[in-house]
């Protein structure tokens, strides 16, 4: 049996939870859930993969399990606060209501120790917690206090800044406009707000010096060819839309388990028998 074989079972029984599944229906600003989640787990490998000699000398002083895991369970409340209706958004329950965060994420993790009878290492099942509680930042109630808190609060934070934009570009909007689509529509069209559409006009209008709308469909219908907006915003766009066709290309399951870190896992300093850790604790009250 290969050495990271219970953990490797954990991970996958947590991709399978219908929890995590169901990120899969739900989208921030125009990108799944778990296309950022695994954009969230690349740029914390990437981290790791720069800051040490090799991922070897990477598992001595980070754990990987807990980055994996926080990881792929950290956006969960983005799903079941819309299915429960509940009227404060992630980012307003990760100020307002942590508590709500760490016990959904506490019943997830607990429901695949009970299928497996393992239990984590409480060490690392508390890190687990607190990566997911804290990776807003300032920007939560939480402030990340681990190593491994730390790298995926800034993965979190690339991910949001730099590859979480709708990939609509002015020219795909004004191809529907000159077929006499009005905004609303056209907003319906592309799954976005009417906000994300007069952006988008805005940012052509801008690289193009041109005044108004009007003159922008002028310009389309002419050239057939509209720029996105300045170098830096076209870059987003263009690094956001391949982020998107690879997981809808390879899967979110497959490239989280194709994620380098799972290979150095090690089951014996992660995972123990729920029986062993609950006869330790009789033995103890006794």
């Amino acid at each position: 049996m290969a050495k990271n074989s219970n953990a490797l079972k954990f991970i996958k029984l947590l991709l399978n939870h219908e929890m995590v599944l169901d990120l899969d229906h739900h989208d921030d600003q125009g990108v799944k859930v778990t296309t950022h989640t695994y954009d969230v787990l690349k740029i914390s490998f990437e981290e790791i993969r720069r800051d040490y000699r090799d991922l070897k000398e990477a598992r001595e002083k980070v754990d990987f399990f807990s980055i994996v895991v926080g990881v792929i369970i950290h956006d969960l409340s983005k799903g079941s606060i819309r299915k429960a209706d509940e009227k404060l958004s992630h980012s307003q329950m990760m100020i307002k209501k942590p508590e709500y965060i760490i016990k959904e994420a506490e019943r997830v993790l607990s429901e695949i120790e009970e299928v497996l009878n393992l239990k984590i290492v409480d060490k690392i099942k508390k890190n687990i917690t607190h990566i997911v509680i804290s990776h807003h930042g300032k920007w939560g109630k939480i402030q990340p206090n681990t190593k491994e808190a730390h790298i995926v609060h800034r993965a979190d934070m690339y991910s949001a800044k730099y590859h979480r934009i709708n990939p609509i570009g002015a020219d795909k909007i004004l191809k529907l406009m000159s077929e006499g689509v009005n905004l609303d529509e056209v907003a319906k069209k592309f799954n976005c707000t009417t906000g994300v559409i007069k952006d988008r006009l805005k940012r052509a209008k801008h690289e193009l010096r041109l005044k108004n709308t009007k003159q922008l469909l002028g310009y389309y219908k002419s050239k057939k060819k509209i720029p996105i907006g300045d170098d830096f915003f076209t870059k987003r766009v263009r690094e956001t839309e391949k982020l998107i066709k690879a997981v809808d290309r390879l899967g979110f399951e497959n490239l989280i388990l194709e994620n380098p870190l799972l290979n150095y896992l090690e089951d014996d300093k992660i995972l123990k028998r729920k029986e062993i850790n609950e006869r330790k604790s009789r033995c103890s009250t006794s």
